[in-house]
Order: C-alpha cells, then structure tokens, then sequence
C-alpha cells in the first residue's frame, strides 16, 4: 500500500479506500455471484482484511443500511488503525432540506447516532451527502454547525460528497470543506477538467468513486438492461482494450490504476463484496500503466450525465 496527504487535513490515506455501501444493503448491477450484500461475519472479516492490507480510509454513510453497525462491530480492536469517514443526509424525506434550527438539529441527531452505531467518541471525516444549492444557501449556519462539531471532539474535518460537475466546483469555492468525494472513472472524467485542478490549489483532497461504476468496467456490464446499451458497449470496448494491451492485469485492476494514476486524486475507493475481489483490486495499488493504454483509454470518456449517474439508469 502507499499513502498520500488528504489535502490541507495532513492525514496520510491509503491510496485505495474501502468503501462500505455494499456491506450494509444490497448495492449494483444484479449480476449473478455478484449481487447481495455480504453476511456479516463476512463483513467483518473483510474489513479486518483490508486494514491488515495496509487500507487505512474507511468510508460509511446513514444511508448505507447497516453498514456503520457493521463498521463498528468490526473496529471494535482496530479504530485507531483506521481513518473513518461518514456522512448525514440534510434533505428530508420530501426531497427539502430543513433550514434554520431544524437544519442543525437534522445534522447533529445523525451526527450523534452515526457515532453510536460506530462505537466511537469522533470520526475524522464527516460529510455531506449529496450535497445541494439549498444547502449551500445556508453556508454560514452550516459553517456553524461544522464549528460546533468540531468543537464537541466529535468531528476533526468535513467534506461534502457531491454528484455531477457544478457541485463539486461550489463545494470547493466555498471554502469550508476540507475534502470532496466525488464520481471519476475511464468513462466520467468530467471533473479531471476543472475540479481537480481548483481542489489542489486550495488544498481541497479529493476522494473519488464509482471507479468501476458499479461494475459496468467489468463483465457485469453484460448483465445491464437493454436501456443501458451504450453502457454495455463502451464497456465491452473497454474489456477489449484491456485484453489487447496483455499486461496482466483484469478490467478492474486497470479502472482502479487509472484512477490512483491522477497526481490530484488523494484516494480511490473501492467496494468489494468478497475477500477475492479485495485481493484482486489490491493489486491494482503496484500497477502502473502504460502511456499506450492510457492514450486509449483517455478517448473512452463518456459525457451523458444520466449514464454516468447510477441514481438514473432506472428512469
């Protein structure tokens, strides 16, 4: 494993993170032998894999079932091995986010539960999930609730992760986040243009996701449904380039080495669902790829907001 600075926090972060969404429910493309999540004495022993492997940046959220349950039952011997991350959904169950009081209670009461189903006193990182203009409207106040998390011990720095391009560009000119989580694969490099480059020069760590979108850089492409053909095809092209080049390394191998290729990316994350597609994607770490591949795998960007976004492709 190596190890890179999450921006102006100084932590030193494993260059693959492990993300947790599909340790706490049922999470991707419903490919047979590749869907459902994990029971938990697996989890568990995932994540004891993982951390002995050398990942240090574990990622959760409310919103990911019992993911933080799972987390904590894990990290029982092991939290201070580990940088956690988690995140508070601000919007309601109608889509609004609260203002005012309502907002900063709605933010703390996730706060307080995350860290109860955690079994921890404080996580390193908190963000906000799927962050919005609404919320940024209220930039002050929840630069005060941020202020009065941090000053509780419960919180040392926040983040924000966001969708698409615009986000990610507000969240980084506002000043008050100290990390992003955000989309980037070989198929949505939509941020390598702008936003990578404004996060490193105001020290802003980038942590990326969907680096495999879901598994649509691997054969489970084969299983999306016929509305998601041009998903299908890129990624059969993808496969194909991959087997061309023969350096040994799988579709997912290459996805994730593309990512931690970047120089601006802090981390990449990466979800598994066993322990030999942990082992699989861990080699990806030493890989380096060739500039011949790379100039072929640049042109496959894919610049259709709805499929690069999994939160549309039942619509």
């Amino acid at each position: 494993m190596n190890y890179r600075t999450l921006g102006r926090t100084g932590l030193q972060v494993s260059a693959l993170a492990m993300g947790t969404v599909e340790l706490g429910l049922d999470y991707g493309i419903r490919a047979p032998g590749h869907y459902g999540r994990p029971p938990e004495e697996e989890a568990i022993r995932l994540v004891h894999a993982a951390i002995d492997a050398g990942i240090n940046l574990l990622d959760t959220a409310r919103a990911y079932g019992i993911s933080e349950e799972i987390l904590g039952r894990a990290l029982k011997d092991r939290r201070d091995r580990v940088v956690l991350a988690t995140k508070v959904v601000t919007q309601q169950a109608d889509g609004a986010t609260p203002t005012g009081e309502g907002l900063r209670r709605r933010m703390l009461d996730s706060l307080d539960t995350s860290l109860r189903e955690l079994q921890t006193d404080w996580v390193e990182i908190w963000q906000i999930h799927n962050l919005d203009q609404s919320l940024l409207d209220q930039i002050d106040l929840l630069a005060a609730i941020f202020d009065e998390a941090r000053g509780a011990g419960k919180v040392r720095w926040v983040g924000a992760s966001t969708y698409g391009v615009e986000m990610p560009l507000a969240a980084v000119r506002s000043g008050i986040f100290d990390m992003v989580q955000v989309t980037y694969s070989v198929f949505d490099q939509r941020l390598a243009d702008a936003v990578f480059p404004l996060a490193a020069a105001q020290e802003v760590g980038v942590l990326v996701r969907s680096v495999l979108l879901q598994g649509v850089l691997t054969e489970r492409a084969d299983h999306l449904p016929d509305h998601l053909e041009p998903l299908r095809a890129r990624s059969r092209r993808f496969r194909q380039i991959v087997a061309e080049n023969a350096i040994g390394l799988s579709p997912a191998q290459v996805a994730l080495a593309f990512a931690l290729a970047h120089p601006h990316i802090s981390a990449a994350l990466m979800g598994v669902r066993t322990l030999t597609e942990l082992t699989e994607n861990l080699q990806a770490v030493e890989a380096t790829l060739p500039a011949e591949l790379l100039d072929q795998l640049y042109p496959l960007r894919m610049h259709d907001a709805d499929l690069l976004n999994p939160g549309t492709w039942r619509h």
